[in-house]
């Protein structure tokens, strides 16, 4: 009889442990993009450095989370003056905040593969509420997500100074991310 009662509680316990959300984090071949226009011409940047970590139950995902940094001292435009230009005060102010951090605790299903993270993201010393969709799949313990979203980087106080107005350079920057996770990290 304590055998039987001791083969339910594992069993139960492994059964609470499988219906957790499974941690997944990126792998370096992923790739983080962006574009910004200029004078209504779209210019291409890539954030070199950046780190994903999702906890995701697919039959669960509002139980999921989504924690993003974004390594702003990585990020290039293909041109050292235009790289020298992003990092100064006007821009990222890479010297005193070198991080962006999109955090989430409120993910949705919106179709099969389909998700939205709702959450905040932290650039440049401004917290605002950002809402990233993504598709997911995963295959054993490796998986793929990819996005596409919009920031308009004047609420982030990104393009100060002589910089804050659409003119030259837009507003809206596209933000598209194709990132390969690996279960446990």
């Amino acid at each position: 009889m304590k055998f039987v009662r001791y083969a339910v509680l594992m069993v139960l316990v492994l059964a609470g442990l499988t219906a957790q959300a499974a941690e997944w984090r990126s792998q370096s071949d992923g790739k983080f993009t962006f574009e910004v226009t200029f004078e209504g011409v779209g210019v291409p940047g890539d954030f070199k450095r950046f780190d994903v970590m999702l906890k995701l139950d697919p039959a669960k995902p509002d139980a999921g989370s989504l924690r993003v940094s974004v390594n702003l001292t990585a990020a290039d435009m293909g041109d050292p003056d235009m790289n020298a230009g992003i990092a100064d005060t006007d821009w990222f102010h890479v010297s005193k905040y070198p991080k962006a951090v999109f955090e989430s605790r409120k993910i949705e299903a919106r179709a099969p593969g389909k998700y939205v993270a709702t959450g905040t993201l932290t650039l440049k010393g401004v917290s605002k509420p950002v809402t990233v969709p993504f598709s997911w799949t995963a295959k054993g313990k490796r998986a793929n997500m990819r996005g596409e979203f919009i920031v308009q980087r004047i609420l982030f106080n990104v393009g100060s100074g002589e910089w804050a107005s659409a003119d030259p350079i837009g507003i809206d920057v596209r933000l598209e991310f194709d990132v390969s996770l690996k279960q446990g990290g």
